[in-house]
Protein backbone atom coordinates (compact mmCIF):
# COMPACT_ATOMS: atom_id res chain seq x y z
CA UNK A 1 0.00 0.00 0.00
CA UNK A 2 0.86 3.79 -0.80
CA UNK A 3 0.75 4.44 3.10
CA UNK A 4 3.22 1.93 3.90
CA UNK A 5 5.79 2.51 1.57
CA UNK A 6 8.80 5.03 1.92
CA UNK A 7 9.54 8.12 -0.12
CA UNK A 8 12.25 9.83 -0.81
CA UNK A 9 13.25 12.86 -3.00
CA UNK A 10 15.24 11.19 -5.32
CA UNK A 11 11.85 9.08 -6.30
CA UNK A 12 10.28 9.28 -9.70
CA UNK A 13 8.02 12.01 -9.81
CA UNK A 14 5.43 10.05 -11.07
CA UNK A 15 5.46 7.76 -7.90
CA UNK A 16 5.66 11.29 -5.44
CA UNK A 17 2.54 12.13 -7.26
CA UNK A 18 1.18 9.35 -6.81
CA UNK A 19 1.82 8.97 -3.15
CA UNK A 20 0.72 12.99 -2.60
CA UNK A 21 -2.77 11.99 -4.00
CA UNK A 22 -3.37 9.49 -1.24
CA UNK A 23 -2.50 11.86 0.74
CA UNK A 24 1.00 10.22 2.64
CA UNK A 25 2.70 13.05 4.29
CA UNK A 26 6.32 11.77 3.11
CA UNK A 27 5.60 11.32 -0.44
CA UNK A 28 4.28 15.04 -0.40
CA UNK A 29 7.43 16.41 1.51
CA UNK A 30 9.55 14.42 -0.74
CA UNK A 31 7.85 15.82 -3.78
CA UNK A 32 8.43 19.86 -2.37
CA UNK A 33 12.36 18.70 -1.40
CA UNK A 34 12.40 17.41 -5.15
CA UNK A 35 11.25 20.66 -6.45
CA UNK A 36 11.70 23.08 -4.08
CA UNK A 37 14.80 24.50 -5.92
CA UNK A 38 12.78 24.91 -9.02
CA UNK A 39 10.26 26.98 -7.30
CA UNK A 40 12.75 29.57 -5.62
CA UNK A 41 14.97 29.68 -9.08
CA UNK A 42 11.66 31.52 -10.72
CA UNK A 43 10.92 33.24 -7.43
CA UNK A 44 14.47 35.05 -7.07
CA UNK A 45 14.75 35.85 -10.91
CA UNK A 46 11.04 37.69 -10.96
CA UNK A 47 11.63 39.94 -7.78
CA UNK A 48 14.57 40.40 -4.60
CA UNK A 49 11.90 41.29 -2.40
CA UNK A 50 11.64 39.07 0.41
CA UNK A 51 8.03 38.98 1.14
CA UNK A 52 7.12 39.04 -2.03
CA UNK A 53 8.99 35.80 -2.65
CA UNK A 54 8.16 33.88 0.08
CA UNK A 55 4.79 34.22 -0.77
CA UNK A 56 4.79 33.36 -4.21
CA UNK A 57 6.72 30.64 -2.84
CA UNK A 58 4.16 29.46 -0.38
CA UNK A 59 1.48 30.11 -2.97
CA UNK A 60 3.09 28.40 -5.77
CA UNK A 61 3.07 25.02 -3.42
CA UNK A 62 -0.71 25.95 -2.70
CA UNK A 63 -1.49 26.15 -6.65
CA UNK A 64 -0.29 22.48 -6.83
CA UNK A 65 -2.41 21.44 -3.60
CA UNK A 66 -5.12 22.38 -4.84
CA UNK A 67 -4.34 20.63 -8.97
CA UNK A 68 -2.63 18.06 -8.22
CA UNK A 69 -5.23 15.49 -9.51
CA UNK A 70 -5.02 17.07 -12.99
CA UNK A 71 -1.38 16.34 -13.44
CA UNK A 72 -1.00 13.86 -15.88
CA UNK A 73 2.71 13.94 -16.87
CA UNK A 74 4.30 14.31 -13.03
CA UNK A 75 7.88 14.63 -15.71
CA UNK A 76 6.08 18.11 -16.84
CA UNK A 77 5.89 19.36 -13.03
CA UNK A 78 9.53 21.61 -12.87
CA UNK A 79 8.39 23.22 -16.29
CA UNK A 80 4.76 23.98 -14.38
CA UNK A 81 5.98 24.87 -11.08
CA UNK A 82 8.31 27.75 -12.63
CA UNK A 83 5.59 29.35 -14.86
CA UNK A 84 3.41 29.20 -11.88
CA UNK A 85 5.70 30.57 -9.70
CA UNK A 86 6.27 33.67 -12.34
CA UNK A 87 2.64 34.28 -12.61
CA UNK A 88 2.39 34.38 -8.80
CA UNK A 89 5.34 36.78 -8.38
CA UNK A 90 3.99 39.38 -11.27
CA UNK A 91 0.49 38.66 -9.29
CA UNK A 92 1.35 40.10 -5.98
CA UNK A 93 3.42 42.45 -7.26
CA UNK A 94 0.28 43.85 -9.29
CA UNK A 95 -1.61 43.58 -5.96
CA UNK A 96 0.75 45.35 -3.51
CA UNK A 97 1.61 47.82 -6.31
CA UNK A 98 5.27 47.84 -4.78
CA UNK A 99 8.58 47.29 -6.45
CA UNK A 100 11.16 45.01 -4.96
CA UNK A 101 13.68 47.02 -4.12
CA UNK A 102 17.11 46.28 -2.64
CA UNK A 103 19.03 43.00 -2.82
CA UNK A 104 17.84 39.57 -0.57
CA UNK A 105 20.16 39.10 2.00
CA UNK A 106 20.23 35.26 1.77
CA UNK A 107 17.24 32.62 1.95
CA UNK A 108 17.03 29.05 -0.03
CA UNK A 109 18.88 30.16 -2.64
CA UNK A 110 21.71 32.65 -1.42
CA UNK A 111 23.82 31.39 -4.18
CA UNK A 112 22.62 33.01 -6.89
CA UNK A 113 20.70 29.80 -8.38
CA UNK A 114 18.89 30.82 -11.39
CA UNK A 115 21.00 33.84 -11.66
CA UNK A 116 24.27 32.19 -12.67
CA UNK A 117 22.70 29.51 -14.49
CA UNK A 118 21.07 32.43 -16.32
CA UNK A 119 24.67 34.06 -16.86
CA UNK A 120 26.21 31.15 -17.48
CA UNK A 121 23.94 30.57 -20.73
CA UNK A 122 24.28 33.94 -21.80
CA UNK A 123 25.25 33.96 -25.52
CA UNK A 124 28.32 36.16 -26.21
CA UNK A 125 28.70 37.96 -29.78
CA UNK A 126 29.71 35.10 -31.49
CA UNK A 127 26.68 33.14 -29.90
CA UNK A 128 28.60 30.42 -27.76
CA UNK A 129 27.30 29.29 -25.23
CA UNK A 130 29.51 27.19 -23.64
CA UNK A 131 32.56 30.05 -22.66
CA UNK A 132 31.17 33.25 -23.93
CA UNK A 133 30.11 34.35 -20.20
CA UNK A 134 28.69 37.74 -19.77
CA UNK A 135 30.94 39.65 -17.93
CA UNK A 136 28.05 40.73 -15.31
CA UNK A 137 28.01 39.65 -11.69
CA UNK A 138 25.84 42.33 -10.72
CA UNK A 139 22.08 40.29 -9.46
CA UNK A 140 20.23 43.15 -9.56
CA UNK A 141 21.27 44.22 -13.19
CA UNK A 142 20.50 40.39 -14.49
CA UNK A 143 16.81 40.62 -12.24
CA UNK A 144 16.16 44.32 -14.01
CA UNK A 145 17.04 43.18 -17.19
CA UNK A 146 14.78 39.88 -17.01
CA UNK A 147 11.33 42.20 -15.96
CA UNK A 148 12.41 44.10 -18.80
CA UNK A 149 11.54 41.78 -21.01
CA UNK A 150 8.14 40.34 -22.35
CA UNK A 151 6.19 37.97 -20.67
CA UNK A 152 6.87 35.67 -23.44
CA UNK A 153 10.66 35.84 -23.30
CA UNK A 154 10.32 35.04 -19.94
CA UNK A 155 7.77 32.20 -19.99
CA UNK A 156 10.58 30.86 -22.50
CA UNK A 157 13.74 31.29 -20.15
CA UNK A 158 11.97 30.72 -17.41
CA UNK A 159 10.97 27.00 -18.99
CA UNK A 160 14.36 26.15 -21.12
CA UNK A 161 17.08 27.66 -19.04
CA UNK A 162 15.49 28.46 -15.21
CA UNK A 163 13.53 25.22 -14.99
CA UNK A 164 15.95 22.37 -13.38
CA UNK A 165 16.80 20.37 -15.39
CA UNK A 166 15.56 22.50 -18.31
CA UNK A 167 12.23 20.84 -20.03
CA UNK A 168 12.38 18.77 -22.98
CA UNK A 169 11.48 20.59 -26.12
CA UNK A 170 8.79 18.55 -26.63
CA UNK A 171 7.33 18.98 -23.23
CA UNK A 172 8.22 22.57 -23.30
CA UNK A 173 5.98 23.33 -26.77
CA UNK A 174 3.23 21.60 -24.83
CA UNK A 175 3.79 23.80 -21.71
CA UNK A 176 3.80 27.07 -23.53
CA UNK A 177 1.76 26.26 -26.89
CA UNK A 178 4.77 26.86 -29.20
CA UNK A 179 5.58 25.25 -32.10
CA UNK A 180 8.32 23.07 -31.41
CA UNK A 181 10.63 24.23 -34.08
CA UNK A 182 10.41 27.69 -32.62
CA UNK A 183 11.55 26.99 -29.05
CA UNK A 184 15.27 27.07 -30.02
CA UNK A 185 15.18 30.12 -32.16
CA UNK A 186 12.99 32.00 -29.88
CA UNK A 187 15.30 31.24 -27.10
CA UNK A 188 18.57 32.31 -28.51
CA UNK A 189 16.43 35.75 -29.55
CA UNK A 190 15.59 35.96 -25.84
CA UNK A 191 18.75 35.46 -24.60
CA UNK A 192 20.26 37.68 -27.33
CA UNK A 193 17.72 40.55 -26.04
CA UNK A 194 19.03 39.39 -22.09
CA UNK A 195 22.94 40.15 -23.19
CA UNK A 196 21.73 43.49 -25.05
CA UNK A 197 19.93 44.53 -21.63
CA UNK A 198 23.03 43.88 -19.88
CA UNK A 199 25.10 45.80 -22.16
CA UNK A 200 23.11 48.75 -22.26
CA UNK A 201 22.55 49.09 -18.78
CA UNK A 202 26.52 48.83 -18.23
CA UNK A 203 27.03 51.36 -20.28
CA UNK A 204 25.04 53.42 -18.90
CA UNK A 205 26.61 52.85 -15.73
Amino acid sequence: MVHDQRFSPGDDLAVLVEGALADTPAAWNALVTRLERVVWKAVNMMTYDADIRDDAFAATWLRLAERLDTIREPQKLPGWLATTATNEVRQLLRQRGRLPIGLPDGGADSSGGGLGSLLDTLPGADGDHEHALIAAEDAQRVRTAFRRLDDGCRQVITVLVLTDPPLAYDQASELLGRPIGSLGPTRMRCLEKMRTLLEHEGDAG
